[in-house]
């Protein structure tokens, strides 16, 4: 039984199935908010309230990838797009969101409960652990400390962002947009450059440090990948 400090939010228009959803999750032992959609979200998510996030995409009013990239600027917890959208393309734009699992309807009980524990798990798990290794390369949260074996890496506060949300990812692509809206803060229109200036200022600076074996590598037209050239 999964403990009642878990607290789900639940954004899904349609009454039966989110009934038969939370009545589920409440039997593991979680406690369920339902919205049926996106309005009146802001404060429940910024008083810190929510562990865990399941959202559909066809909502009424703004759909659910509007709402995963404006939740992300504040929530950044896990978030489980619940959808009948299931081809690749929407799959890849919910994880380019920001998502952490996409799952198509209908989906089995058991396998709902079963990602959604995972997810939690590797949440845990990501918040109890300041500290990300990329090769020879140490990234320290906490306090915001960049080392390259014993030597100091001088970033700049967006630059430091900018390699932890890369370092979080590593060996995995990582979005333009997505890196634009986890630290720049607002919408990605498709035209701004201010990541690419920020990443290439920060490649330029790992590429310095003599003896690093990790480099950030352009995926064209896709985004950024930091991974170990060893």
């Amino acid at each position: 039984m999964t403990s009642m400090k878990n607290r789900i939010l639940l954004i899904e228009d349609d009454h039966r199935l989110a009934r038969s959803v939370a009545n589920f999750l409440t039997e593991q032992g979680f406690h369920v908010k339902h919205f049926i959609s996106g309005e009146n979200l802001d404060l429940l998510i910024e008083s810190n309230s929510i562990d865990l996030i399941i959202c559909d995409v066809m909502l009424p009013g703004t759909d659910g990838f509007k709402i995963a990239k404006r939740v992300r600027h504040t929530f950044d917890g896990p978030f489980i797009f619940l959808t009948a959208l299931s081809n690749m393309e929407d799959q890849l734009k919910g994880f380019e969101l920001g998502a952490d699992d996409y799952l198509a309807k209908p989906v089995e009980p058991a396998i709902l409960l079963a990602r959604i524990n995972a997810c939690l798990k590797r949440n845990r798990r990501q918040q109890s652990n300041n500290e990300i290794a990329v090769g020879n390369l140490s990234i320290n949260n906490q306090v915001r400390i960049v080392k390259v074996e014993q030597d100091d890496v001088a970033l700049s506060r967006y630059e430091f962002d900018l390699l932890w949300l890369l370092a979080s990812h590593q060996g995995t692509q990582v979005s333009r947009e997505f890196l634009f809206i986890n630290t720049v803060g607002r919408e990605y229109d498709g035209l701004d450059r201010t990541v690419d200036g920020r990443v290439s200022r920060l490649r330029k600076k790992l590429e310095a440090v003599p003896n690093i074996n990790c480099r950030i590598s352009t995926q064209w037209g896709q985004g950024y990948m930091l991974a170990c050239t060893d």
